[in-house]
């Protein structure tokens, strides 16, 4: 069983130390780390040796992200969902910009694993979409207190910084943006059935169900009148395109939930976040990239972390031109898969401000997200216009 080592760069991290200034510790919210090792003990014999200790890791959305560090410095990944907010138990669940897929429940790992290990099966480590190995998952609740999987670490560097991004040169921040739009091309070019993810998920009326689910969004998080957020729900109700191309989606595709090869810059080394994947159709994915999308010399986009405003970075219409080539797919109407995406973060955003309002917690640096929301629209309105 390939393993990582603890000082071989990290699949969550930034392939050059611990994230956040955080160190490994024997002592971790949300696992049990005694009963875990005796867990692994049975179910990866001779693959763990005690102690084991564990690092939370940024990003990750909702589910909660540790790598595993046994005594001989062998690393893994676990995946657990959020753990519940209450007193004594406020654990720092990562900044979330993308909810999980319409009918997909938060924290559902056993699905995320189920995609992870379809792809790694099918195409395996070095695919055309590259997965971490996935090696196990649990259901027994008994274990850590919820179900989980466990995963290799894959070296390299996570964008999660507009400084990483920034120290690229021109050429490299050019060949990783290439790719990064490869590799969504690449899983969007997957036959689903040979996968073995043709039951995955529901497909019918996909669209239209993405528009239902960010209205009822916005209405269950409404705490202000935004201007011309009503024009462009009505916008996106009236034009839903009428593709039926269903292909593997990830559902939060961008610079921060892949890893970056080490040891070759602008090779994706892992996907990672498959936790709102889904089956349906697959410019919603290009139009969430987009959304997020800089490119060179444009301003910097508050709701990114990985900013791609730097020297040498595609434009968006340059990133969706090199899509199109890759799959032959018609982008005639991108701007409206452009405008639902924004949509879609305005309604997290608002849901953001809500909570700030009623004195709730927030992730750190989202206490004033709601200020986003009006330029957010404005942007949506004109992604109708198919001003990408």
């Amino acid at each position: 069983m390939a393993r990582g080592a603890a000082d071989s760069g990290s699949a969550e991290g930034d392939g050059g130390g611990e994230p956040g200034g955080q160190t490994w510790s024997e002592s971790v919210r949300g696992l049990d780390l005694p009963r875990l090792t005796r867990y692994l003990g049975v179910r990866l014999p001779g693959s763990v040796r005690a102690p084991l200790r564990a690092l939370p890791l940024p990003g990750g959305r909702s589910n909660l992200t540790y790598e595993l560090c046994d005594a001989d410095g062998r690393v893994f990944v676990l995946r657990r969902p959020p753990l519940p907010v209450g007193a004594g138990n406020q654990v720092p669940i990562p900044a979330t910009l993308a909810p999980p897929a319409p009918g997909v429940g938060r924290g559902d790992v056993r699905r995320e694993y189920q995609v992870i290990r379809a792809l790694f099966q099918a195409h395996g480590r070095a695919g055309r979409v590259p997965v971490a190995e996935p090696f196990l998952l649990c259901q027994d609740t008994s274990v850590i207190g919820a179900p989980f999987f466990v995963t290799a670490k894959v070296a390299g560097t996570v964008f999660r910084s507009e400084k990483q991004a920034a120290a690229l040169s021109p050429a490299q921040a050019r060949i990783l943006s290439h790719g990064l739009v490869d590799t969504l091309a690449a899983l969007h070019l997957l036959d689903v059935r040979a996968t073995g993810l043709a039951d995955f998920s529901r497909t019918d009326q996909f669209l239209m169900r993405q528009v239902d689910r960010w209205d009822r969004l916005h209405a269950a998080s409404a705490s202000r009148e935004v201007p011309k957020l009503a024009r462009l729900a009505a916008g996106l109700r009236a034009g839903v395109p009428g593709g039926d191309r269903v292909m593997v989606l990830h559902g939060d595709f961008r610079l921060e939930n892949v890893v970056v090869s080490a040891t070759s810059p602008g090779r994706i080394a892992a996907v990672l976040d498959w936790e709102a994947a889904a089956l349906g159709d697959p410019l919603v994915d290009l139009g969430l990239l987009l959304t997020f999308w800089e490119g060179s010399g444009t301003g910097v986009k508050p709701i990114a972390s990985a900013h791609t405003s730097s020297r040498g970075f595609p434009s968006i219409r340059q990133m969706a031109e090199r899509y199109a080539l890759k799959t032959g797919f018609d982008l005639s109407r991108i701007g409206w898969y452009t405008a639902l995406n924004h949509y879609r973060i305005a309604g997290l955003l608002e849901a953001l401000h809500y909570r700030t309002l009623h004195g709730l917690p927030v992730a750190p640096g989202l206490e004033h997200a709601g200020s986003w929301v009006p330029d957010l629209v404005e942007s949506g309105l004109a992604a109708l216009r198919d001003e990408i």
